[in-house]
This record gives C-alpha cells, sequence and structure tokens, in this order.
C-alpha cells in the first residue's frame, strides 16, 4: 500500500485490508478493517460507506498503517481501539486486564434478571464481584439493578485500576467498592456487612490447555486472568468453602465456568451445600453460566 502510487479511498482500504488480513488467516477480516479504519478516521462504521469515495491524506494512511501492523501481530482488535462494548455499556479495555467477551455478558445477564426478579425488594442488595479485571460485571449489575451497592475486589492493582476508570466513565463509581484482595487467601468476611450475591468470572483455563489457546490470547491477555495455574478449578472450590461465610442470610453464586466444566462446578457447589443449582447455556449452545444457592453459618 503505497500513497505514492495511488490514491486510496475508503472503500479501496477496505477492499484492500480485507482480502491481505483474510490472505493472512484472520476471522472476520472485513469487521477487523472497519473497526481500525473507523478508529482511524474518527467514523462510525456505517459512516465508511456513506463517505465509502472519501480519499484519505498522508497521515490517515500512515495512522492506519499502524494499527494494521498492530493486529498483524495478533494483537487483539480490542486492545487496539481501546475499548470494547459489554452488554450495551461501552469500557475501556487494555493490557491490565481480560477483554470482556460476549461469554460474560451470559453471566451479567443472568444476575441481572435475577436480582430484578428476586431480589428487589431489598432496600440495599450487597453484590461481591471476584476477580473483577475490567470492572465489566461490577458496572453492568450497578448500573442496571438499581438497588445494588456492588464491592469489586481483584489482587492485581492494575486491574483494579482499569476498573476504576470504567466505573467513573459510566457513571457507576458511587455504587461500587473497590478493594485489592487475593481472594484465595481470604478466610472470611473482611468487608463488614454481608452480601446477597457473589458473581465470579475467574481464572478458569487449565494450565494443560494455555498452550492451545489462541495467539492474541496467549500473547496478549494477563495469564494469571486467564489460568489458576492447576485444573481451572481452583476458584470454584474456594467460592464453595468461603460463600456462606461471606453471606448475611444465605445468598446466591453465580460464576461463568469453561466448555465442559458446568457440570463439575455444580457438583463442587452441590457437595459444599449448594442448592437449588442451575446450569444456563450461552449463545453457542455450551454450559457456561452455574447458580446455587447457599446458606451463611455453614461450617467450612
Amino acid at each position: 500500500m503505497s500513497a505514492e502510487e495511488k490514491v486510496w479511498t475508503v472503500i479501496d482500504i477496505i477492499k484492500w485490508g480485507t482480502g491481505y488480513l483474510a490472505e493472512k488467516g484472520f476471522d472476520e477480516a472485513r469487521l477487523n478493517v472497519e473497526l481500525l479504519l473507523s478508529e482511524t478516521l474518527g467514523l462510525k462504521r456505517f459512516d465508511l460507506y456513506v463517505r465509502h469515495d472519501q480519499p484519505l491524506g498522508r497521515d490517515e494512511l500512515d495512522r492506519f498503517k499502524v494499527l494494521l501492523k498492530r493486529r498483524l501481530s495478533h494483537e487483539p482488535v480490542q486492545y487496539i481501539l481501546g475499548k470494547t462494548n459489554f452488554y450495551s455499556i461501552e469500557m475501556k479495555v487494555d493490557r491490565r486486564a481480560l477483554i470482556p467477551r460476549p461469554e460474560t455478558e451470559i453471566l451479567a445477564e443472568t444476575v441481572i434478571e435475577h436480582c430484578r426478579t428476586y431480589l428487589s425488594q431489598r432496600e440495599s442488595l450487597r453484590v461481591l464481584d471476584i476477580g473483577t479485571g475490567s470492572g465489566c460485571l461490577a458496572v453492568a449489575v450497578a448500573k442496571f439493578v438499581k438497588n445494588s451497592a456492588v464491592t469489586a475486589i481483584d489482587k492485581e492493582p492494575g486491574a483494579l485500576e482499569l476498573a476504576k476508570e470504567n466505573a467513573a466513565a459510566t457513571g457507576t463509581g458511587g455504587k461500587i467498592t473497590f478493594s485489592q484482595t487475593d481472594f484465595l487467601k481470604l478466610e472470611g468476611n473482611v468487608f463488614g456487612e454481608g452480601f446477597d450475591v457473589i458473581m465470579s468470572n475467574p481464572p478458569y483455563i487449565p494450565l494443560n490447555e494455555l498452550a492451545s489457546l489462541d495467539e492474541e490470547i496467549r500473547n496478549f491477555e494477563p495469564v494469571e486472568a486467564l489460568s489458576d495455574g492447576r485444573d481451572g478449578m481452583t476458584f470454584f472450590k474456594r467460592i464453595s468453602e468461603i460463600a456462606p461465610k461471606l453471606f448475611r442470610d444465605g445468598g446466591w453464586v453465580f460464576v461463568e465456568t469453561a466448555y465442559g466444566q458446568a457440570r463439575g462446578v455444580a457438583e463442587i457447589f452441590s457437595k459444599a451445600g449448594g442448592t437449588e443449582l442451575l446450569v444456563k447455556k450461552d449463545l453457542s449452545n455450551i454450559e457456561r453460566v452455574v447458580r446455587a444457592r447457599f446458606f451463611s453459618g455453614r461450617s467450612v
């Protein structure tokens, strides 16, 4: 692609970039190009086609090439853009935390619907988000559950700062308390009043599966947020053990699981005293979310 050889219009870039990325083996090549070009020009994707014959200046071509080179290194588009959409909320994302995914929207939807349906009469509904990362779950619940008061914890200070930035940008900061906490070292409720709901998208990829992940995941996203370094079940086991100590009058646990994990997680919760178990599938028909009810005061 050379500015000296021809004048490049918006549609020229889209056609050429789509073919080039597809040739290099990238999925959703056209979408990738549209997003990178939209960022370059400061336009919405729809407007690219309204202005399809608009020529790009030298500076615009140079900026696009910089973004395209980053994508060719398999850096995720969301990190390149510095943002993504989660549950209709624009979230800032960078390498301090995992990129929020559609699967996690299923967890958010399940928690929000449960709170609105069964817990809406409570004056203050206390929710604990374990391993908040970008803060996507905490922000979504704070935004769409009116009576919620969310405590978001993460052991990584960088992730916690990112979550705070997202809370501030979305106007939910007043409903979320952030705490740098290593959940696996937590022995009891250090947060004061107990919770009604616990939600978590924990590190659940088994260590022996990390090498099989896509290059853009294993080379760019924080490994400590992907895997527990063991069999993927560490956090689920710890949640089942300590949840009764964290609830004020008993409460509900909602977790996201990996492919093939949901039934095993449900069994862990059941053996620990969890009741009213529910497994919910995602849009790909994969069992993704596990719900369980625990009662407070149970010895663990």
